[in-house]
């Protein structure tokens, strides 16, 4: 590795540290702002952490120098890590069933029974 290259890379992660305190200070800076909506915060919340491991997988893992089948990945998992997101939707609007009730209908005495027939 020539003195140029190790120089370049330096520069690289210098730049990418400084990035990161920025993208730290903004993210206390929004944690004390107020949102309407708490899907806001949590929104703009997740862009900023995004973009912030974005930096470190992208620069510290060396994951630019990659084949393009680790993209596919990344966003295959990025796909799965939003689709958790709404699986507490679903059962809160009743659209997952079980096999008798719904989840919402489930009653105190029905949790109490079952606690006594173990």
């Amino acid at each position: 590795m020539s003195h140029d290259n190790i120089e370049k890379h330096v520069k690289i992660y210098k730049n990418v540290f400084i990035a990161l305190l920025v993208f730290t200070v903004i993210t206390v800076g929004a944690s004390y702002i107020h949102f309407n909506a708490v899907w806001l915060g949590i929104l703009i919340g997740l862009l900023i952490a995004t973009v912030k491991g974005y930096l470190v997988a992208a620069n510290f893992m060396h994951l630019n120098d990659e084949k393009k089948a680790i993209y596919w990945l990344l966003i295959l998992t990025a796909g799965f890590f939003v689709l958790l997101f709404f699986i507490p939707i679903l059962f809160k609007g009743n659209i997952v069933k079980t096999q008798d009730y719904f989840w919402d209908d489930v009653k105190v005495e029905q949790v109490e029974n079952h606690g006594d027939s173990h």
